[in-house]
């Protein structure tokens, strides 16, 4: 070998190994960073025995990436429910805490109970007509709380669709510069970083599908294979508020609708089933059950004459079958009754038809209003609560299943979120940078730099020998 070819090949080593330290520092120093993927350096072989550094290679795994997406997308739909239903939850409350639907409705049975006891006293009357406002506006109270659920996650969606899009033009941006760049540059693999940290960010969202060609530029696609990115070009989603669609270049999208070819997991899958399905589901049970009151106190009523409100009133109106939708808003006290509004609560005892307080000591109607609550009522089967009830046992049946989506949420969330940081832990094993073997690389890195430095050092000694000998 000449020193010619030795000081060529030390040469070659000494640079490999700066580029090689380069990278090694970059990943300690990059250990904690969001969306960071180590960086290595393979060495190959020049002609003449050197060597040199073939390109920057990211440690990535894309079956990982995957699969981590995707448990992402589970624990943020679940989380989305959850956290759209939590005030509401606490509307809802627990039992014994008195604000309660159930015990509202408790406080009504003793209250009319006590008057059918002793209808006489002003007192007991004034009870239990306190008893039916606050059941009156508990139920519509609850029913306010959910329409504000309704009207926050309609205007989430709106949000969370801008959001994708908006990700969505990152994503092609990122395509572009990716594949203009001249091989494996340390530049690309930045940009590389910020494709994959924005795909996560995007995977919170909605389940993705994502590929790559060979210029390393990737297509997103929804599992039911609707496109998002292909390439150079985004296609955005586009929501129809009025019908509470997601659709994608004319194709329906929405989540929870048979042959849609959407997503089914992500924050913005979790809001639009609570649009589409669990919030209307709601409001018809708090509506109707809304309904089953007024008819009851109604039909209970002997006084009333066709077409008269009862003790329970659709905004001062006798129930209408034709106007049930919103009606746990709109559920109030008759007027007749309330003596701010020029009535009196004597009618709790008398009828709420009656002109004139009648026989102090008069029984019958509070009577019938006491068995009308706790008999048999009639509600809409369609609300998924059963057809006829109690109004005690279908008001627990809703706070059972209403409250329950909210919980059932929250323990999935937990439950998936322990997956999640699983699959998390597996990816950052393969892509994510271990100091320890780092720095053992640090330690290989000098031990060559010494050994290429050693041989420069003695080329330069043998190359004075020789210089001094011909001299």
């Amino acid at each position: 070998m000449s020193i010619t070819s030795a000081f060529a090949m030390a040469r070659s080593g000494l640079a490999a190994t700066e580029s090689r330290a380069g990278l090694t520092s970059g990943n300690i120093a990059n250990a904690t960073t969001e969306g960071y993927a180590k960086r290595s350096a393979p060495l190959i072989s020049q002609g003449g025995g050197g060597v040199a550094v073939s390109g920057i290679q990211r440690a990535t795994e894309a079956r990982l990436e995957q699969a981590h997406r995707i448990e992402i997308s589970r624990v943020a739909g679940q989380e989305a429910t959850a956290a759209a239903l939590e005030g509401y939850a606490a509307t809802l409350g627990g039992i014994g805490e008195g604000s309660n639907l159930s015990d509202r409705l408790s406080t009504l049975q003793v209250g009319l109970d006590a008057l059918a006891a002793n209808p006489a006293e002003p007192a007991i009357q004034q009870d239990a007509l306190r008893a039916a406002t606050g059941f009156a506006t508990g139920l519509a109270d609850t029913a306010e709380a959910l329409e504000r659920v309704r009207e926050q996650t309609a205007s989430a969606v709106v949000s969370d669709v801008a959001t994708v899009n908006e990700t969505l033009r990152e994503v092609v941006e990122l395509n572009t510069r990716i594949s203009a760049e001249p091989g494996a540059t340390p530049r690309r693999a930045g940009l590389e970083d910020s494709l994959s940290k924005t795909l996560d960010g995007l995977a919170e969202m909605l389940d993705l599908r994502v590929s790559r060609d060979e210029r390393g530029r990737i297509s997103v696609a929804m599992p039911g294979g609707a496109m998002l990115v292909e390439n150079d070009a985004a296609h955005e989603l586009e929501y129809d508020v009025t019908e509470a669609s997601l659709s994608v270049n004319g194709v329906d999208v929405t989540p929870g609708v048979a042959g849609a070819r959407g997503s089914q997991e992500g924050r913005l899958a979790g809001r639009l089933e609570l649009l589409g399905d669990a919030l209307p589901r709601m409001q018809a049970q708090l509506d109707t059950l809304a309904g089953a009151v007024i008819r009851g106190f109604e039909a209970a009523d002997a006084s009333l004459a066709p077409g008269q409100p009862g003790l329970f009133t659709d905004g001062k109106n006798a129930f209408d079958p034709e106007q049930v939708e919103g009606l746990a808003r709109r559920i109030a006290i008759n007027p007749a009754a309330r003596e701010d509004q020029g009535g009196g609560a004597w009618r709790l005892r008398d009828g709420m038809g009656a002109a004139a307080p009648g026989p102090t000591g008069y029984t019958g109607q509070a009577d019938a209003f006491s068995e009308a609550l706790a008999g048999e009522m009639s509600f809409d089967a369609k609300a998924g609560l059963g057809a006829s009830a109690t109004a005690s046992d279908f008001i627990g049946s809703l706070l059972s299943e209403q409250q329950a989506l909210r919980n059932d949420a929250r323990d999935r969330a937990e439950s998936l979120g322990a997956g999640r940081d699983a699959a998390a832990q597996t990816r950052a094993a393969v892509q994510g940078v271990n100091i320890d073997e780092e720095l053992q690389q640090l330690m290989l890195i000098e031990q060559s730099y010494a050994a290429n430095a050693t041989v420069m050092r003695t080329l330069d000694e043998m190359m004075d020998t020789l210089l001094a000998a011909v001299r």
